[in-house]
């Protein structure tokens, strides 16, 4: 069953947050196993913290009390012995301590000495309970204060526990939150961020033969997904062009065999009055049209080539000896220019016997009588050069152009020889190009 982009986004980024979680939840926990005492220093730092925080010093500079929350307070009431603050001024007298004892905490069997660095620990007994004490400097100006957190290990040990334990809990109800969050704003940015690629969609399904000029729409498309559509909407645009090529040559095809089957069909009308010659003209002149047809249908499909290793000048004088008779005919020769090397080319040599069959014939048919026209291979081109009234530059436009015939044309070809060479010239990647004069003949130019 084929999933939705949105639905496989969702999974992914929901299996994503469960993995990150459950390591982050791990790593927690192996923390709380293996070193509980990293959580009880923080926990013990940050109490140190407020505390420092709520000293309180009168105009003089010294210090007169010390604000504490409520709920720490009662902390502080309710459990005398085992969570104790004690606030020393710069000689260590006890200024201020939670259970009202005026003696410093000190190392075990130790007498109290001011500590240097700003943050000391030791463990002393008291009552037969050990007590992490904690001390700090505190500065108040140039006034040096000194600030001790004494917790038993009861207290920790209990803290440990419930703090595991609403971890847990809390972690577990945390993490299901934020997935049912995290979904929903995933599954509502998808399906904002898919609705063009939807809308797009369903213009596409409304795309049909009559209406190929319809696009698919790019406003407000995700930037990865722009070349995409327009790929697509370019290749509508190539669509179009041939379908609109095709449509244009379906009935150019009919307006050319219309009128030599109206023709046929007169002299067939006439019975025995029938002119048997003219008739043969135009069943051949049909039949030439058709065989031109069937030739450029070919050429236009590329599936059709067979390319392999072949050798130009072997081709080239094949379809030169081909017109041979046709150039004798009408009183024109045919000269060739070839390499001394072998010109290997990877091409369709049928393809391009037809391609240097149909120059020929065309410069045979624009080249007066008694004239020549020159056939030369080099590295890299082919040029067919005749001697004929050259080219208007008017015409240069529609030289390529299926059906179209030059003006001083003297057979009564289809109009597709160069329609056929520029379409095999196109499926070889070759150029195909015209140089032209407007009275002093006319060279075609293929390269390689």
């Amino acid at each position: 069953m084929q999933r939705s982009l949105s639905s496989k986004l969702i999974i992914s980024a929901v299996a994503t947050l469960l993995i990150i979680s459950a390591l982050a939840f791990a790593a927690l926990m192996a923390v709380f196993h293996w070193s509980p005492e990293t959580f009880l220093r923080h926990e013990q730092h940050e109490n140190m913290d407020r505390l420092i925080e709520g000293l309180r010093f009168g105009p003089d500079g010294k210090f007169s009390g010390v604000v504490i929350m409520p709920r720490t307070k009662i902390a502080y009431d309710a459990l005398r012995s085992d969570d104790i603050y004690r606030i020393l001024d710069d000689q260590g007298i006890v200024l201020a301590s939670s259970d009202g004892v005026k003696i410093p905490f000190a190392p075990q069997n130790e007498r109290f000495t001011l500590p240097v660095a700003p943050e000391t620990n030791f463990v002393l007994t008291n009552s037969g309970v050990a007590l992490h004490v904690l001390t700090k400097i505190a500065m108040h100006g140039q006034q040096k204060y000194y600030v001790q957190m004494g917790r038993s290990e009861r207290l920790q040990q209990a803290l440990l526990g419930f703090n595991s334990t609403s971890f847990g809990a809390a972690a577990t109800i945390t993490v299901l939150i934020a997935m049912l969050v995290f979904v929903a704003v995933v599954w509502l940015g998808c399906n904002r961020a898919l609705r063009p690629l939807r809308n797009a969609s369903e213009g596409a399904s409304r795309i049909e033969l009559n209406n190929l000029n319809a696009r698919l729409p790019t406003e407000e498309m995700p930037k990865e997904l722009l070349p995409l559509i327009d790929a697509f909407n370019n290749a509508l645009d190539r669509l179009e062009v041939g379908y609109r090529v095709q449509q244009e040559f379906l009935a150019t095809v009919a307006h050319e065999l219309k009128t030599p089957l109206a023709l046929i069909r007169g002299e067939l009308e006439l019975g025995g009055l029938a002119d048997r010659q003219l008739l043969l003209k135009d069943v051949d002149r049909m039949a030439r049209q058709v065989h031109q047809l069937l030739h450029l249908a070919e050429v236009s499909d590329r599936k059709n080539f067979l390319f392999e290793e072949i050798d130009v000048a072997i081709v080239v004088s094949d379809a030169v000896e081909h017109l041979k008779r046709l150039a004798d005919r009408v009183g024109i020769r045919v000269d060739m220019i070839l390499p001394v090397e072998i010109l290997l080319l990877h091409a369709d040599g049928s393809a391009l016997f037809v391609l240097v069959k149909n120059l020929l014939e065309n410069a045979l048919y624009h080249s007066p009588k008694g004239s020549n026209i020159l056939v030369t291979l080099g590295a890299g081109q082919l040029s067919v050069r005749d001697n004929g009234s050259g080219i208007a530059a008017a015409d240069l436009p529609f030289i390529f152009k299926r059906f179209w015939r030059g003006p001083d044309r003297r057979d009564s070809g289809a109009g597709l020889g160069l329609a056929i060479c520029n379409e095999i010239a196109l499926a070889h990647d070759w150029n195909l190009s015209v140089q032209h004069d407007d009275s002093a003949g006319a060279a075609f130019i293929v390269t390689f």
